[in-house]
Protein backbone atom coordinates (compact mmCIF):
# COMPACT_ATOMS: atom_id res chain seq x y z
CA UNK A 1 0.00 0.00 0.00
CA UNK A 2 1.47 3.23 -1.04
CA UNK A 3 1.72 6.16 1.31
CA UNK A 4 -0.03 9.08 -0.15
CA UNK A 5 1.35 12.30 1.13
CA UNK A 6 -1.76 14.01 0.11
CA UNK A 7 -3.81 11.67 2.19
CA UNK A 8 -1.35 11.98 5.07
CA UNK A 9 -1.51 15.73 4.95
CA UNK A 10 -5.26 15.69 4.78
CA UNK A 11 -5.40 13.27 7.71
CA UNK A 12 -3.02 15.45 9.64
CA UNK A 13 -5.15 18.45 8.84
CA UNK A 14 -8.25 16.56 9.89
CA UNK A 15 -6.53 15.56 13.11
CA UNK A 16 -5.46 19.10 13.86
CA UNK A 17 -8.95 20.34 13.07
CA UNK A 18 -10.35 17.64 15.35
CA UNK A 19 -7.93 18.60 18.14
CA UNK A 20 -8.82 22.25 17.64
CA UNK A 21 -12.51 21.45 17.65
CA UNK A 22 -12.11 19.25 20.72
CA UNK A 23 -10.14 21.94 22.48
CA UNK A 24 -12.50 24.62 21.34
CA UNK A 25 -15.79 22.86 21.77
CA UNK A 26 -15.13 20.24 24.46
CA UNK A 27 -11.95 20.72 26.46
CA UNK A 28 -12.43 24.42 27.20
CA UNK A 29 -16.00 24.01 28.51
CA UNK A 30 -14.95 20.94 30.49
CA UNK A 31 -11.97 22.76 31.91
CA UNK A 32 -14.11 25.77 32.64
CA UNK A 33 -16.73 23.54 34.25
CA UNK A 34 -14.03 21.83 36.30
CA UNK A 35 -12.62 25.18 37.34
CA UNK A 36 -16.03 26.48 38.24
CA UNK A 37 -16.78 23.28 40.11
CA UNK A 38 -13.48 23.47 41.94
CA UNK A 39 -14.19 27.13 42.78
CA UNK A 40 -17.68 26.20 43.95
CA UNK A 41 -16.28 23.39 46.07
CA UNK A 42 -13.64 25.73 47.46
CA UNK A 43 -16.29 28.35 48.21
CA UNK A 44 -18.43 25.71 49.83
CA UNK A 45 -15.47 24.62 51.91
CA UNK A 46 -14.71 28.21 52.83
CA UNK A 47 -18.36 28.84 53.67
CA UNK A 48 -18.41 25.67 55.72
CA UNK A 49 -15.25 26.72 57.53
CA UNK A 50 -16.69 30.16 58.09
CA UNK A 51 -19.92 28.63 59.31
CA UNK A 52 -17.89 26.31 61.55
CA UNK A 53 -15.95 29.22 62.97
CA UNK A 54 -19.13 31.23 63.42
CA UNK A 55 -20.74 28.21 65.05
CA UNK A 56 -17.73 27.89 67.34
CA UNK A 57 -17.90 31.59 68.19
CA UNK A 58 -21.64 31.31 68.71
CA UNK A 59 -21.13 28.27 70.88
CA UNK A 60 -18.48 30.09 72.89
CA UNK A 61 -20.72 33.13 73.29
CA UNK A 62 -23.62 30.86 74.20
CA UNK A 63 -21.52 29.06 76.78
CA UNK A 64 -20.33 32.38 78.22
CA UNK A 65 -23.89 33.69 78.18
CA UNK A 66 -25.13 30.49 79.75
CA UNK A 67 -22.51 30.78 82.47
CA UNK A 68 -23.41 34.42 83.01
CA UNK A 69 -27.08 33.48 83.10
CA UNK A 70 -26.38 30.79 85.69
CA UNK A 71 -24.46 33.32 87.74
CA UNK A 72 -27.26 35.85 87.32
CA UNK A 73 -29.82 33.23 88.38
CA UNK A 74 -27.73 32.35 91.40
CA UNK A 75 -27.40 36.03 92.28
CA UNK A 76 -31.14 36.56 91.90
CA UNK A 77 -31.84 33.44 93.95
CA UNK A 78 -29.50 34.77 96.64
CA UNK A 79 -31.20 38.18 96.55
CA UNK A 80 -34.58 36.49 96.71
CA UNK A 81 -33.48 34.38 99.66
CA UNK A 82 -32.17 37.48 101.41
CA UNK A 83 -35.35 39.42 100.67
CA UNK A 84 -37.40 36.44 101.81
CA UNK A 85 -35.40 36.22 105.03
CA UNK A 86 -35.72 39.98 105.55
CA UNK A 87 -39.46 39.83 104.90
CA UNK A 88 -39.81 36.81 107.21
CA UNK A 89 -37.87 38.69 109.90
CA UNK A 90 -40.01 41.80 109.39
CA UNK A 91 -43.23 39.80 109.50
CA UNK A 92 -42.04 38.00 112.64
CA UNK A 93 -41.25 41.35 114.24
CA UNK A 94 -44.67 42.65 113.23
CA UNK A 95 -46.31 39.55 114.65
CA UNK A 96 -44.27 39.85 117.85
CA UNK A 97 -45.14 43.55 118.11
CA UNK A 98 -48.80 42.81 117.44
CA UNK A 99 -48.81 40.00 120.00
CA UNK A 100 -47.06 42.25 122.51
CA UNK A 101 -49.60 44.99 121.90
CA UNK A 102 -52.45 42.49 122.23
CA UNK A 103 -50.93 41.18 125.46
CA UNK A 104 -50.51 44.72 126.75
CA UNK A 105 -54.09 45.54 125.74
CA UNK A 106 -55.32 42.35 127.38
CA UNK A 107 -53.31 43.14 130.51
CA UNK A 108 -54.60 46.72 130.44
CA UNK A 109 -58.17 45.44 130.05
CA UNK A 110 -57.64 42.98 132.88
CA UNK A 111 -56.11 45.70 135.06
CA UNK A 112 -58.92 48.08 134.15
CA UNK A 113 -61.51 45.42 134.85
CA UNK A 114 -59.77 44.54 138.10
CA UNK A 115 -59.60 48.24 139.02
CA UNK A 116 -63.26 48.65 138.11
CA UNK A 117 -64.12 45.60 140.19
CA UNK A 118 -62.10 46.96 143.09
CA UNK A 119 -63.67 50.40 142.63
CA UNK A 120 -67.13 48.86 142.46
CA UNK A 121 -66.37 46.75 145.49
CA UNK A 122 -65.02 49.81 147.30
CA UNK A 123 -68.05 51.85 146.23
CA UNK A 124 -70.31 49.05 147.31
CA UNK A 125 -68.46 48.79 150.60
CA UNK A 126 -68.56 52.56 151.11
CA UNK A 127 -72.20 52.63 150.08
CA UNK A 128 -72.98 49.91 152.55
CA UNK A 129 -70.88 51.73 155.14
CA UNK A 130 -72.76 54.95 154.42
CA UNK A 131 -76.04 53.13 154.70
CA UNK A 132 -74.89 51.63 157.96
CA UNK A 133 -73.60 55.02 159.15
CA UNK A 134 -76.85 56.67 158.10
CA UNK A 135 -78.87 54.13 159.99
CA UNK A 136 -76.47 54.36 162.94
CA UNK A 137 -76.52 58.16 163.01
CA UNK A 138 -80.23 58.09 162.49
CA UNK A 139 -80.45 55.87 165.51
CA UNK A 140 -77.97 58.09 167.39
CA UNK A 141 -79.69 61.33 166.41
CA UNK A 142 -81.07 62.83 169.55
CA UNK A 143 -81.71 66.05 171.39
CA UNK A 144 -78.44 65.61 173.26
CA UNK A 145 -76.44 65.30 170.01
CA UNK A 146 -78.13 68.36 168.60
CA UNK A 147 -77.39 70.32 171.76
CA UNK A 148 -73.71 69.53 171.34
CA UNK A 149 -73.83 70.60 167.67
CA UNK A 150 -75.57 73.85 168.62
CA UNK A 151 -73.00 74.59 171.34
CA UNK A 152 -70.13 73.93 168.92
CA UNK A 153 -71.78 76.10 166.24
CA UNK A 154 -72.16 78.96 168.71
CA UNK A 155 -68.45 78.67 169.56
CA UNK A 156 -67.44 78.71 165.88
CA UNK A 157 -69.61 81.75 165.13
CA UNK A 158 -68.22 83.58 168.15
CA UNK A 159 -64.61 82.80 167.16
CA UNK A 160 -65.14 83.64 163.49
CA UNK A 161 -64.56 80.04 162.32
CA UNK A 162 -68.05 79.74 160.85
CA UNK A 163 -66.90 80.18 157.22
CA UNK A 164 -69.09 83.23 156.64
CA UNK A 165 -67.77 85.63 153.95
CA UNK A 166 -65.92 88.70 155.21
CA UNK A 167 -68.65 90.95 153.77
CA UNK A 168 -71.04 89.48 156.32
CA UNK A 169 -70.35 91.71 159.30
CA UNK A 170 -71.68 94.61 161.33
CA UNK A 171 -69.76 97.07 159.11
CA UNK A 172 -71.68 95.96 156.01
CA UNK A 173 -74.51 98.26 157.03
CA UNK A 174 -77.21 95.98 155.58
CA UNK A 175 -79.69 93.86 157.44
CA UNK A 176 -80.26 90.31 156.45
CA UNK A 177 -83.05 87.96 157.39
CA UNK A 178 -81.77 84.89 159.18
CA UNK A 179 -83.63 81.57 159.25
CA UNK A 180 -82.45 78.93 161.70
CA UNK A 181 -83.72 75.40 161.25
CA UNK A 182 -83.12 72.62 163.75
CA UNK A 183 -84.17 68.99 163.98
CA UNK A 184 -85.46 69.54 167.51
CA UNK A 185 -86.95 72.66 169.09
CA UNK A 186 -84.15 74.75 170.55
CA UNK A 187 -84.29 75.43 174.26
CA UNK A 188 -84.42 79.08 175.25
CA UNK A 189 -80.80 79.27 176.56
CA UNK A 190 -79.30 77.85 173.38
CA UNK A 191 -81.58 79.98 171.21
CA UNK A 192 -80.45 83.10 173.08
CA UNK A 193 -76.79 82.05 172.85
CA UNK A 194 -77.11 81.45 169.11
CA UNK A 195 -78.91 84.78 168.63
CA UNK A 196 -76.24 86.61 170.54
CA UNK A 197 -73.44 85.02 168.51
CA UNK A 198 -75.14 85.85 165.23
CA UNK A 199 -75.75 89.47 166.28
CA UNK A 200 -72.13 89.92 167.33
CA UNK A 201 -71.04 88.43 164.02
CA UNK A 202 -73.58 90.11 161.74
CA UNK A 203 -74.98 93.08 163.63
CA UNK A 204 -77.64 93.86 166.20
CA UNK A 205 -81.40 93.57 165.82
CA UNK A 206 -81.28 90.82 163.19
CA UNK A 207 -84.64 89.39 162.14
CA UNK A 208 -84.04 85.77 163.15
CA UNK A 209 -86.66 83.06 162.58
CA UNK A 210 -86.41 79.64 164.23
CA UNK A 211 -88.04 76.60 162.57
CA UNK A 212 -88.01 72.85 163.17
CA UNK A 213 -87.08 70.46 160.33
CA UNK A 214 -86.84 66.83 161.45
CA UNK A 215 -85.21 65.86 158.13
CA UNK A 216 -82.00 67.38 159.47
CA UNK A 217 -81.80 64.40 161.86
CA UNK A 218 -79.73 66.45 164.32
CA UNK A 219 -78.12 69.86 164.09
CA UNK A 220 -78.69 73.23 162.46
CA UNK A 221 -79.16 74.86 159.07
CA UNK A 222 -78.72 78.64 159.18
CA UNK A 223 -79.79 80.60 156.07
CA UNK A 224 -78.42 84.17 155.91
CA UNK A 225 -79.81 85.58 152.70
CA UNK A 226 -78.51 83.33 149.93
CA UNK A 227 -75.76 81.93 152.16
CA UNK A 228 -76.51 78.70 154.06
CA UNK A 229 -74.46 77.45 157.00
CA UNK A 230 -74.95 73.71 157.39
CA UNK A 231 -74.13 71.88 160.60
CA UNK A 232 -76.38 68.82 160.67
CA UNK A 233 -76.25 65.07 160.11
CA UNK A 234 -78.38 65.03 156.95
CA UNK A 235 -76.15 67.39 154.99
CA UNK A 236 -72.99 65.64 156.19
CA UNK A 237 -74.30 62.30 155.02
CA UNK A 238 -75.39 63.78 151.68
CA UNK A 239 -71.93 65.33 151.29
CA UNK A 240 -70.17 61.99 151.82
CA UNK A 241 -72.62 60.28 149.45
CA UNK A 242 -72.03 62.96 146.79
CA UNK A 243 -68.25 62.64 147.17
CA UNK A 244 -68.51 58.89 146.78
CA UNK A 245 -70.67 59.18 143.66
CA UNK A 246 -68.25 61.76 142.22
CA UNK A 247 -65.27 59.44 142.77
Amino acid sequence: MELSWTTFILEAINFLVLVWLLKRLFYAPVKRAITERRAAVQKTLEDAEKARREAGDLKSRYEVRLQEWEQEKERQREEFRNELNDERTRQLKLIETSLKMEREKAEAREQKQAAERRANEEKQAIHQALQFTSRLLGDLASQELEDRIVDRTVQHIASGRDGLPSSFGPQSGSSRAVIVRSAYPLAEPRRNALTASLERRLGDNLPITFNVDQKLLAGLEIAIGSYVLRANLRDELEYFSAEQNHD
